[in-house]
C-alpha cells in the first residue's frame, strides 16, 4: 500500500495511523452494501479513494476469493461509471489494483482503460428500421436540412462497444452474475420504454417506490455494465437481448430516472448502505466568480448537477419525513400508554406503508461545496495527476464521514 499512498495521497495525506482509526464496532456483522453513481471518470477516481478508506478503516471488498469477516461490503449496486468500478471489486481487484493501473504503475496487475476503449466508435449492431412518423426537420428550409440532417441521424457521438470488449479481454473470468460470491445490481434505463432495469442474478418484485423499475436475470455482465455506461449524448444506446423474449432493446444511463439506485440494496436485506457520488453542484467562490465565466461546458455541468442533486435531496428528505412521523406516532401511543401489541402492529403498517425500513442506515460520501475543483474537473481526463488528486480528495472525505458516525449505533 505504500506505493499508492505515495503517489495517491502524497505529503499532506500521510497521516499517523492512530489518527485514522474509526471505530466502526456498531456496524459490526451488518449486511453492508456500496452504492456507486456514474460520472466517468471524475466519479470512477472518486469512489476509488472511498474504497481505499473503507479498506483502511477495517471494511472487506467481498469477492470470489475473500474470506467472510466482521465488516464485509457483500453488495455492489452501480450505474455507469459505478457499475464499472463495482464490478473491478466484484472479480477481485481492490482499488489499490485500479489506481496502481490508472497511474501506469510497473507492477500493475490490470489493463488500465485507454482512450481508445472509452472513445470507440464501432457499432455494437445496425439499427433497426425506421418509420417517418418523426422528422425534427419537417418544414425547414432544405440548406438547413442539409446542414442538420447528418447530425441528427447520430445516436451518439461514440459507443461503449470499446468498453464492452475490454471487460470481456482483461477484467471478466465469467459473464454471469451468478458466478459471483458477491451481489452485483447494475442499473440501466431502458430507451424505448419508462423502465428502470436492474441487472442481477436475483428476480425481486418490482421496488415498491417504483412500479415501472424491475430486476433483469439472465443478461451477461459485460452488456450489462456497457448498457449502463451509455450516457447521451455521448455514447449510443447499447443493445441487449432480452433473455425471455430474444427481442434486442436499447439502454441508456442507468441515472437517467434515478439516481443512487440504494432500493437495490434494501430489497438485498442490507442494513448499512454506502452511497459514494460526485454531482456536487457548484457554490460561489470570490477566487472562482460566476460560471458565466466559464461558457456554456459549466453552465450545463451546473444545471445537470443541480437536477440530480434534487434528486437525492428528495430521496433522503423522503426517508427523513418517514422517520419522523414514525417516531411522532410511536412516541404518542406510548405517552398514552396504547396496548403494546397494538402500538407494534400499527407502527409495522406505517412502516410498510411509508416503504420505511428501521433497520437500514445510510452514510453518504460525496464532495462538499469548497471542493469546488472536482466539479471542474474534466470528467473524461485520464490525466493520471488529476485522477490522483480526486482519489486523494475521495480518500480524505470519507474518513471525515465515517469519524461523524462512529457515535451512531
Amino acid at each position: 500500500m505504500s506505493i499508492i499512498k505515495s503517489k495517491t495521497l502524497g505529503d499532506a495525506g500521510q497521516e499517523k495511523v492512530a489518527m485514522r482509526r474509526v471505530d466502526l464496532s456498531h456496524l459490526k456483522d451488518k449486511k453492508t452494501a456500496l452504492v456507486l453513481s456514474g460520472g466517468v471518470v471524475k466519479a470512477s477516481a472518486w469512489h476509488l479513494g472511498v474504497a481505499l478508506a473503507l479498506e483502511e478503516i477495517g471494511f472487506t471488498l467481498k469477492n470470489n476469493h475473500t474470506t467472510p469477516s466482521e465488516f464485509e461490503i457483500s453488495t455492489y449496486v452501480g450505474s455507469s461509471a459505478g457499475a464499472l468500478i463495482s464490478l473491478y471489486f466484484a472479480c477481485g481487484f481492490g482499488p489499490a489494483d485500479v489506481i496502481r493501473a490508472t497511474l501506469k504503475d510497473k507492477d500493475a496487475i490490470l489493463k488500465p482503460i485507454s482512450y481508445r476503449d472509452m472513445l470507440c466508435l464501432k457499432k455494437p449492431m445496425n439499427k433497426p428500421p425506421r418509420s417517418t412518423v418523426y422528422d425534427p426537420l419537417n418544414g425547414l428550409p432544405i440548406f438547413l436540412k442539409q446542414i442538420l440532417k447528418p447530425v441528427l441521424n447520430i445516436s451518439g457521438i461514440f459507443t461503449t462497444t470499446g468498453l464492452y470488449e475490454y471487460l470481456q479481454e482483461h477484467v471478466l473470468t465469467s459473464d454471469q452474475f451468478e458466478d459471483f460470491k458477491s451481489d452485483i445490481f447494475v442499473v440501466a434505463t431502458q430507451l424505448d420504454h419508462s423502465r428502470k432495469v436492474i441487472f442481477s442474478k436475483y428476480n425481486y418484485p418490482n421496488p415498491g417506490h417504483d412500479s415501472t423499475a424491475e430486476y433483469y436475470t439472465g443478461t451477461p455482465v459485460s452488456e450489462a455494465v456497457a448498457a449502463s455506461m451509455s450516457v447521451p449524448p455521448f455514447y449510443s444506446p447499447f443493445p441487449v437481448q432480452n433473455p425471455q423474449t430474444g427481442q434486442t432493446e436499447y439502454y441508456i444511463d442507468g441515472e437517467i430516472r434515478e439516481t443512487l439506485s440504494t432500493h437495490a440494496a434494501v430489497d438485498n436485506g442490507c442494513e448499512l448502505i454506502i452511497s459514494s457520488w460526485t454531482h456536487t453542484p457548484y457554490h460561489y467562490h470570490d477566487e472562482i466568480g460566476s460560471l458565466i465565466n466559464y461558457g456554456l461546458p459549466a453552465i450545463c455541468m451546473q444545471a445537470i448537477y443541480l437536477l440530480i442533486q434534487k434528486k437525492i435531496v428528495a430521496s433522503r428528505a423522503i426517508r427523513k419525513r418517514s422517520e419522523d412521523i414514525l417516531d411522532t406516532v410511536n412516541d404518542y401511543l406510548k405517552t398514552n400508554k396504547f396496548d403494546e401489541n397494538h402500538r407494534k402492529k400499527l407502527i409495522e403498517i406505517l412502516e410498510r406503508k411509508l416503504n420505511f425500513n428501521p433497520d437500514v442506515h445510510l452514510i453518504d460520501i460525496y464532495p462538499k461545496h469548497e471542493h469546488y475543483n472536482i466539479f471542474f474537473r474534466n470528467s473524461f481526463s485520464l490525466d493520471p495527476k488529476k485522477t490522483s488528486e480526486i482519489v486523494t480528495q475521495g480518500y480524505k472525505q470519507t474518513l471525515k464521514t465515517f469519524r461523524k458516525h462512529e457515535w451512531k449505533s
